[in-house]
């Protein structure tokens, strides 16, 4: 058995990415994605960093809001 990896080459008309991680001489991890699973997962990303963007201004304009007076009880 060989220590050279091979790594099977993209045919010309496939559409999608391809990625490789080498970690050291041993690990070795591989993945690929379609057209439609790479827009799928910028759609997710995108959600999540406006969903966020969304909250951040929501906490910042409740704590620059004016305080309610408070009522005759708790004086």
């Amino acid at each position: 058995m060989s220590n050279v990896l091979t790594r099977p080459e993209a045919a010309p008309n496939q559409h999608g990415a391809h990625a490789s991680v080498r970690v050291g001489n041993a690990v070795v991890l591989e993945a690929r994605i379609s057209t439609k699973g790479l827009l799928a997962v910028a759609a997710i990303v995108t959600s999540a960093v406006l969903g966020s963007a969304a909250i951040v201004l929501a906490a910042r304009h409740g704590r620059d809001a004016p305080r309610p007076l408070p009522d005759d009880r708790q004086r």
